[in-house]
């Protein structure tokens, strides 16, 4: 994903409180019609870099169509199956469905890649042009192929769960004796990991080089789909032997006095490290986005007359970059949650986060076709254009600014350090 150096913009941190950095504007002085009299001149600050005049005479519309979020298929991950029925015919079945998850799943990364790689080399596409490789028919085989991956998730935890309702509960599921619980417990969760970069993929707009964007989903894949062997998790073989396990007594010590003595508890914050790293990095990017949104907010100026000049500024395409990468730590965080433990009450914050990216992305990308066609479009209707491009900021800034409460319940088993 595209990353820019930058200087001290925000201050890392939880109190949403950060060093701006100042942004350079050009003046470009011109004739403005509609917006003066003939005999009046109109200085326009402007981004550095104008946009093409074609580009210009489209309407924003057309703009945020081609912008519009991309893949319309949420991720979910599997639901509890209390219904015995439904988890037998898991166990029954599931080996096929899970088998074709991951060919399907697999076949589709190679052509995908290879087949935006053909159009970019056709069209001679620069990197910042990769969203033009996300076409109608793209979306839909990414919509597909999540709801797959989906299904995929739900029976393999369908499967474990038949396991554990066998072993455990003595509730009789049959043919689970070659199954393994946490391996596929694993499974379902790689499936769900592997939709969320589907997804992400989808609406990937800050790739640096073409290599590092043809090179995401065969990583990822690496990294979740095929991370756990299926035969791992369903092993063929009549010799499996499954010993009972054992517990040990626990015996409670006590002292002289015969008082129980306390142990020294872990805190949340000990006990499920990746998982707070994950948080505070949630929340950091959380700020930084609301930081820099509302920094760019401020940088839209309405039209003013002075000295018989007509003057506005606005910010251009590129000044989104930020915003972008900040989002990207997001969505990656969200993503990468699927493989540890953390506290059941931080569920709610990871699907609310999930929740306010899917709405960052959204008016980022509608800003940026705004962006595109600002100059002419403010021309036209200075008041509505300013105001539609400062409320998408401030719809960003709100996502940013959504309450998590069990994120907060997490911080405070930090300790002071979290503040």
């Amino acid at each position: 994903m595209r990353e820019r150096r930058r200087s001290d913009r925000y201050s890392s941190g939880l109190n949403g409180k950060g060093t701006l950095l100042a942004i350079f504007i050009v003046i470009v002085i011109g004739a403005v019609g509609g917006m003066a009299s003939n005999d009046e001149t109109v200085e326009v600050k402007e981004p550095k870099q104008e946009a093409k005049a074609e580009d210009k005479k489209e309407t924003v519309n057309q703009g945020m169509s081609e912008k519009k979020i991309k893949t319309t298929v949420k991720v979910k991950s599997p639901s509890d199956v209390s219904n015995l029925n439904e988890i037998q015919q898991a166990v029954n079945t599931g080996e096929d469905d899970l088998r074709d998850a991951i060919d399907s799943t697999n076949q589709f990364v190679d052509d995908l890649v290879t087949k935006q790689e053909a159009l970019r080399k056709s069209k001679n596409l620069a990197i910042q042009d990769f969203q033009k490789t996300i076409t109608g028919d793209v979306v839909e085989k990414l919509d597909n192929q999540i709801l797959l991956l989906n299904d995929a998730a739900q029976t393999a935890h369908s499967m474990a769960t038949g396991v554990f309702l066998n072993n455990e509960k003595n509730i009789s599921v049959e043919g689970t004796e070659n199954l393994d619980f946490v391996k596929l417990e694993q499974l379902a969760d790689n499936f769900n990991s592997m939709a969320f970069s589907l997804e992400t993929y989808g609406m990937a707009r800050s790739f640096e080089s073409w290599e590092e964007a043809s090179a995401y989903l065969p990583s990822r894949r690496e990294e979740s789909l095929l991370a756990i062997p299926l035969n791992e998790a369903i092993i063929h073989s009549s010799s499996v032997i499954d010993e009972p396990i054992i517990a040990e007594p626990v015996t409670e010590e006590r002292n002289v006095d015969g008082e129980s003595v306390a142990s020294t508890e872990q805190t949340d914050a000990e006990r499920y490290p990746e998982a707070i790293t994950s948080v505070f990095k949630i929340s950091e990017a959380m700020n930084a986005i609301y930081v820099t949104a509302d920094e760019l907010q401020q940088r839209f100026t309405p039209y003013e007359k002075e000295d018989g000049f007509g003057q506005f500024e606005y910010i251009s395409v590129d000044d989104l970059d930020d915003l972008y990468k900040f989002d990207a730590t997001v969505a990656n965080e969200i993503t990468v949650s699927i493989h540890f433990e953390a506290p059941d009450y931080t569920t709610d914050g990871f699907t609310q986060a999930m929740d306010s990216h899917r709405i960052i992305i959204k008016e980022l990308d509608q800003l940026s076709a705004l962006l595109e066609v600002y100059s002419s479009e403010f021309r036209q209707d200075p008041q509505g254009t300013l105001t539609q491009a400062k409320g998408h900021l401030e719809r960003i800034k709100a996502a940013a600014q959504i309450e998590r409460p069990g994120f907060e319940k997490f911080f405070k088993t930090a300790g002071p350090e979290a503040n």
